[in-house]
């Protein structure tokens, strides 16, 4: 096998999606658009665009053939191993709770919905996003909640675990992106077909979910000194432990201990190699921690996982 054509395909592949995130990142540096703007597109993509666009792919995929639950098994499990990992990083460094917390999700929070599903749509094919939508889901609730929890139970001791599991709940209830496709699922429940009107209108809006979602990305990174990121010893900790840690035990869940197939293994592996999401970043501002470490991860991680991601995406069989 020739793996230096094969690779090059599979970057060629992810290309167009990384260079969306460049030119939100060169119209922030060149003046075209405030680096501030990322707040506003952010909130457009995750109030309204992303939720109609899982909302749509819930009640339009047939989950009775699809759900399969090795992959939730090795999404999910190799997630919070990762996150565990990540926040014995910030133990060592000596931080609080609410910031070993944010540790943990820098290490282990996939971009899966602003940069997977455009990506592994483009890269894979439309097969791909049912899966993509079980892991964002699932990860951003899973991890979320044991984030918050750990927060809330650092800063209310007093009021012990039940209070903490209060506050996670209510976060992730209210949260648009766990929130929409839970409603699509029940609407799927019932066996009713999506009005045709309501239809073509989630399809619309959250076509534009992916796109405005990717050129923020490049608004924020402008934002953050590369410099500053690439000279940081717990960015780089946890750089390494998003790129090559989460997708090497996330391989290990799934090939030898569950022995799924091969094209939903890779899946599971690529989707664990994506780059930190901006859900760490929104808990660290959410509870006043310091987002510099934070900020970093995301950028890194997000210039780097090009190579990482595409040396995944080649064994995928197509």
């Amino acid at each position: 096998m020739h793996y230096g054509p094969v690779m090059f395909d599979s970057l060629l592949s992810i290309l167009p999606v990384f260079a969306i995130i460049l030119a939100g990142y060169a119209a922030a540096r060149i003046g075209i658009v405030p680096s501030s703007a990322n707040r506003e597109l952010n909130r457009f993509v995750a109030w309204i665009a992303l939720p109609a666009l899982m909302f749509s792919i819930v009640t339009a995929t047939d989950w009775n053939a699809l759900w399969n639950g090795s992959f939730v098994i090795a999404s999910v499990g190799g997630s919070l191993i990762v996150f565990a990992v990540g926040m014995m990083l910030g133990r060592w460094r000596g931080l609080p709770v609410a910031d070993i917390a944010v540790d943990g999700l820098n290490a282990s929070y996939s971009n899966v919905a602003y940069i997977g599903l455009p990506l592994f749509l483009l890269a894979v094919g439309p097969a791909s996003t049912p899966y993509v939508i079980i892991a964002a889901t699932l990860t951003l609730m899973t991890l979320f909640a044991c984030a918050v929890v750990a927060i809330e139970f650092g800063h209310h001791r007093h009021l012990g675990i039940v209070h903490a599991l209060g506050k996670a709940a209510t976060g992730v209830a209210r949260n648009p992106v766990t929130a929409a496709p839970i409603a699509g699922l029940l609407w799927w429940l019932t066996g009713w077909h999506l009005p045709v009107t309501i239809a073509r209108f989630t399809h619309l809006l959250g076509s534009a979910a992916s796109p405005t979602a990717l050129v923020a990305i490049g608004l924020f990174l402008a934002e953050r000194p590369i410099r500053d990121a690439v000279t940081s010893r717990p960015v780089l900790a946890l750089t390494a432990t998003k790129l090559i840690l989460h997708p090497a035990v996330t391989a290990l869940i799934a090939y030898p201990l569950l022995g799924m197939s091969s094209r939903t293994a890779a899946l599971a592996v690529a989707i664990a190699a994506l780059p930190t999401g901006t859900g760490p970043f929104m808990i660290a501002s959410f509870y006043a921690r310091d987002g510099k470490v934070t900020s970093g991860t995301i950028l890194l991680s997000t210039m780097l996982s090009a190579i990482t991601i595409a040396a995944i995406l080649h064994f995928l069989p197509h």
